[in-house]
């Protein structure tokens, strides 16, 4: 054991991946109280964020105002963590942005900042890394996916570390990948580039979250993560009790255990029954085949799915590149549209030489609406809606259209008291989950959808092939289909900078805007897409 060793507690923090970081404040100073008599004293009590949307518990925002409201014991040293990426899609400057998180330095009770990184962020980030030392914070570097990082990358960082007096680099195990003999040599080539303190935080997929911790500190790195009962992501971390009672078996040990007990019981059993992390054999095979522990969760979590379904979308997800959470790649492991591709229904009978706006949920709908329903309402257009889009005159809507598997498993409640004519790929659907849509007042017109991840897109009179099963694709085929005279998009904002749909969704106006030679895909809402804008003042007919 190395004895140069620091003990951080992030349970609130990470463990907030599974109850909305919503922690009661009798739980939370419980907590803290627990955590201060086993010795340990760092502990990172949450996120910190640029959003401002609270939508979510106390310990997604872990504001000043929440941490002073607090008991916190005197020697505890408190901290938060700020995912990189937030600097990296926020319209501020680094500078505004670091004091919109931080706006009271000299007040504050934070001591220690720790900066969630991919591997080429930090070097992104200098300004914001710079403003956090000036300022006397403790600044760590939580390099996730350590198992994916090669040697000539962890060159450029140590010595980018060293440049910017980095106090700790943390190696985060994201996909719980690495085996004991395999963190003792990441940790060892860290060493050879990097002269400071290294920290640990390991994933538990293979049940190696302990192990791994022991020997990165016997390899030489000081801070070791840990969480109560192992709380976090998936299959969540080192155990506290069970990191507290190797690192401090020759002080107190019995007090220690005594406490952790006590909070254990008080508090977290009930949240283990109800949540039901830790590792099990399907993290395990995430693990093996380096697939993000997060797509493990969501199946687990989300009773749509059966557990005869497990290993078969575990054995498509391997297939394709999961070391980064996507939603959409969920999607595309099940085998949910069946057969070959057919349909019911041909949009000419509707739509043929109409005008037609397909409206998105973006937030500028809602700005533009009254803009935008005068328009409908002049030009006699045709109006489809995407999903439960709830922003626009509900009287002007003439058709709502889904197809993802997720919505056509989610908003069944919603559609069966909509009066509005729906359409979904009936023919392509599974027949159980067909008859939960109810025919009330309206018909549903059955276009058919296949999915082919071969980057084209195929559309026919009752059919269409799409490489991801994205309604506004969907959308725009049965439009195509039924030659519109004019296609038109509103309520297609786009999403933050690396959010995973901005590239699916900009994937299908690409192609369609190559296949389709004039520029026919026009927006009437302002767009983060590749997307012809035009105000509507600005048509003409």
């Amino acid at each position: 054991m190395n004895k140069r060793f620091k003990l951080l507690d992030c349970t609130l923090r990470d463990g907030g991946y599974y109850n909305n970081w919503d922690f009661k404040k009798r739980l939370v100073n419980d907590y803290l109280n627990s955590i201060n008599k086993t010795n340990i004293k760092y502990v990172e009590l949450g996120f910190r964020t640029l959003n401002k949307k609270k939508i979510k518990g106390n310990t997604a925002y872990t504001t000043d105002s929440f941490i002073n409201s607090l008991n916190i014991p005197k020697n505890l040293k408190i901290g938060v963590m700020i995912n990189a990426s937030d600097f990296l899609q926020s319209n501020l400057n680094n500078k505004k942005a670091c004091e919109q998180l931080f706006p009271e330095t000299k007040k504050t009770k934070i001591k220690f900042v720790r900066l969630a990184c991919h591997i080429h962020e930090p070097f992104e980030i200098v300004n914001v890394i710079n403003w956090l030392k000036k300022n006397n914070f403790i600044v760590s570097i939580n390099l996730m996916q350590i198992s994916e990082i090669r040697e000539n990358q962890i060159k450029k960082i140590c010595n980018l570390s060293t440049k910017l007096n980095i106090d700790v680099l943390y190696l985060a195990d994201s996909l719980g990948s690495l085996k004991p003999k395999e963190t003792c040599k990441m940790v060892n080539l860290f060493k050879k580039y990097w002269k400071g303190n290294l920290g640990i935080h390991a994933h538990n997929n293979m049940k190696l979250a302990f192990t791994n911790s022991v020997a990165a500190n016997s390899n030489g790195a000081e801070w070791v993560d840990s969480t109560v009962l192992g709380m976090g992501r998936g299959p969540g971390n080192a155990k506290t009790e069970e990191i507290v009672k190797y690192f401090f078996k020759k002080k107190s040990n019995k007090i220690n255990g005594k406490v952790l007990k006590n909070l254990i019981n008080k508090h977290f059993l009930s949240l283990r029954q109800k949540y039901k992390w830790g590792a099990n054999k399907y993290y395990y095979l995430a693990a093996k085949n380096k697939i993000h522990p997060t797509y493990i969760q969501e199946i687990l979590f989300d009773k749509r799915y059966s557990k005869f379904s497990y290993l078969k979308i575990i054995n498509n997800l391997k297939k394709i590149d999961t070391r980064k959470y996507n939603p959409f790649k969920l999607m595309r492991s099940m085998d949910f549209f069946i057969g070959n591709p057919k349909g019911l229904w041909s949009p000419l009978s509707l739509l043929q030489n109409k005008k037609v706006l397909i409206i998105g949920a973006g937030n500028s709908v809602s700005k533009y609406k009254k803009s935008l329903e005068t328009f409908v309402q002049k030009y006699n257009v045709y109006v489809i809606c995407l999903n439960t889009v709830r922003n626009f005159n509900n009287s002007l809507i003439n058709l709502r259209a889904i197809c993802h598997p997720l919505r056509i498993l989610s908003d069944v409640f919603f559609h069966n008291h909509s009066i509005k004519n729906l359409v979904l790929p009936v023919s392509m659907i599974p027949k159980k989950i067909y008859k939960l849509y109810k025919i009330q007042n309206r018909k549903i017109l059955d276009y058919g959808l296949s999915v082919k991840s071969n980057n084209s897109i195929n559309i026919n009179k009752n059919y269409c092939i799409l490489p991801k099963p994205l309604v506004v694709g969907y959308s725009l085929a049965i439009a195509i289909s039924g030659k519109a005279s004019h296609i038109f998009l509103a309520g297609f904002d786009g999403y933050k900078i690396d959010d995973p749909r901005n590239d699916e969704t900009n994937q299908i106006f690409k192609i369609l805007n190559k296949k389709y030679s004039k520029n026919f895909l026009i927006s009437l809402t302002p767009t983060k897409y590749k997307l012809k804008y035009k105000t509507i003042n600005s048509l003409k007919f």
